[in-house]
C-alpha cells in the first residue's frame, strides 16, 4: 500500500517537541516579535528540532502577513554560459548564506522572455532583480523600455535604466595585470588578440594594453593588437592561423593575450601544431579561468572575474536598496577587481 502523503510540519508541532510556545518557534525561526527575548539554548533546541521534524516555511502565508519574501529574481541572457554559470553558482551561494533563495529564469536574447520574468517576479513579491544579462550591440535599446525605472535593479556591467545598480568586474585592469606579468618575466612584444573590436569587451581590453604600456613608457606597436573581426567569438582554425601569423611569424610577438580560455587554448594547441613551445617560443595568456585552464597542456595563466567578490557585492546592494537606504549614485555602481592566476603557459 503507498505511504499517505505527509502533512507539512507546523510551527505548532515544533513548539510542542521543543517545550516552548508557538510565538518563542515564531521568533526563533522567523525573526518575529521584536521584544521575545530567547536564551541561546532555547534557541539552538528550537533549530535542531525544526531540522529535525523536516519544517519548511509556508512562504504565501507568510507573505500574506506582511512577511518579506526573501526571495531574489535572477534574469540571465548570456552568450557566454560558461562564465555565466560560474557567477550564478557563486550568488546562490551568497544568497544562500544569507537566508536568501533565488528564482531564475533564462532569457536566451528573447526580450519577451525577459518581460514574462519580470511579470511573474512582480506576483511573487521578490525583494530585488539581479540583470545577469550582456549587453550586446542593440540589445540594451530593446530591453531598457521593459524596465521602467529601476529601483530594485541590480544589473552586470551597467545600469540600462534610471535608479537602477550594477556590478562590474574590471576588465582592463585584468588586462593590465597580464600584459605587466609577462613583461615582468622578460616578454618584450606582449600582443593582443581580440574576436572583435566592435564588441565591447574588446574595446576594454584595448584599453587596459594600452594602460599598462603607456605607464610603462613603452612604444605601442598597433601590428601588435589584432582582431578576428568575427561574429562569433570561438575562432576557427583558419581564424586562429591567421593571428599567429600576423602576431608572431610578421610582428615577432612573444606573448599572446588573448581574448578569454576558449582563445588561448586554441592559439595553444595550434602553436605546438605548427612546431611552437609555450611557453619558451611565446607566453600565452587567457581570461575567465574556466576549467579547461587547469586541463589544457600547459596549464592556463589566466584572468579570473572573482565571483565570489561579485556576489558579495551584488547581494549587498540589493538588500540595501530592499532596506530603502539612500544609496548614492556611486555607490549604485560596484566595480569588482579580477585577479591573475598564474600558470605555466607563461
Amino acid at each position: 500500500m503507498a505511504n499517505k502523503a505527509r502533512n507539512p510540519v507546523r510551527l505548532t508541532d515544533v513548539a510542542k517537541h521543543a517545550g516552548v510556545s508557538r510565538v518563542t518557534v515564531s521568533h526563533v525561526l522567523h525573526g518575529s516579535g521584536a521584544n521575545v527575548r530567547v536564551s541561546d539554548a532555547t534557541r539552538e533546541r528550537v533549530q535542531r528540532i525544526a531540522s529535525q521534524l523536516g519544517y519548511r516555511p509556508n512562504r504565501s502565508a507568510q507573505q500574506l502577513r506582511g512577511a518579506r519574501s526573501k526571495i531574489l529574481g535572477v534574469i540571465v541572457d548570456t552568450w557566454n554560459l560558461p562564465v555565466m554559470s560560474s557567477r550564478l553558482a557563486a550568488l546562490e551561494q551568497e544568497a544562500t548564506r544569507r537566508g536568501f533563495r533565488l528564482i531564475i529564469g533564462q532569457a536566451r536574447n528573447d526580450p519577451d522572455r525577459v518581460r514574462e520574468y519580470l511579470e511573474d517576479f512582480s506576483g511573487r513579491a521578490v525583494e530585488g532583480i539581479l540583470c545577469l544579462v550582456d549587453l550586446m550591440r542593440g540589445y540594451e535599446k530593446r530591453l531598457r523600455p521593459l524596465f521602467g525605472r529601476g529601483a530594485h535593479l541590480v544589473f552586470h556591467g551597467r545600469p540600462i535604466v534610471g535608479g537602477a545598480a550594477c556590478v562590474r568586474v574590471d576588465t582592463s585592469a585584468g588586462v593590465r595585470q597580464s600584459v605587466a606579468h609577462v613583461l615582468d618575466r622578460g616578454r618584450q612584444r606582449p600582443s593582443l588578440v581580440l574576436w572583435n573590436m566592435a564588441d565591447e569587451r574588446s574595446r576594454l581590453r584595448r584599453e587596459g594594453y594600452l594602460a599598462e604600456l603607456t605607464a610603462r613608457e613603452l612604444t605601442v606597436d598597433e601590428g601588435l593588437i589584432w582582431s578576428a573581426r568575427s561574429a562569433s567569438d570561438v575562432p576557427s582554425l583558419d581564424v586562429v592561423d591567421r593571428a599567429i601569423d600576423t602576431l608572431i611569424v610578421r610582428h615577432a610577438a612573444d606573448a599572446l593575450i588573448a581574448d578569454d580560455d576558449v582563445w588561448a587554448a586554441r592559439l595553444i594547441q595550434r602553436l605546438k601544431d605548427r612546431g611552437f613551445q609555450v611557453p619558451s617560443d611565446v607566453a600565452v595568456v587567457g581570461y575567465d579561468n574556466l576549467r579547461l585552464a587547469t586541463v589544457i597542456d600547459p596549464p592556463l595563466t589566466t584572468v579570473d572575474q572573482n565571483h565570489a567578490a561579485y556576489a558579495h557585492a551584488a547581494l549587498d546592494l540589493a538588500i540595501r536598496i530592499h532596506r530603502g537606504d539612500e544609496l548614492a549614485r556611486a555607490e549604485r555602481i560596484v566595480t569588482v577587481q579580477p585577479r591573475l592566476i598564474v600558470r605555466d603557459s607563461t
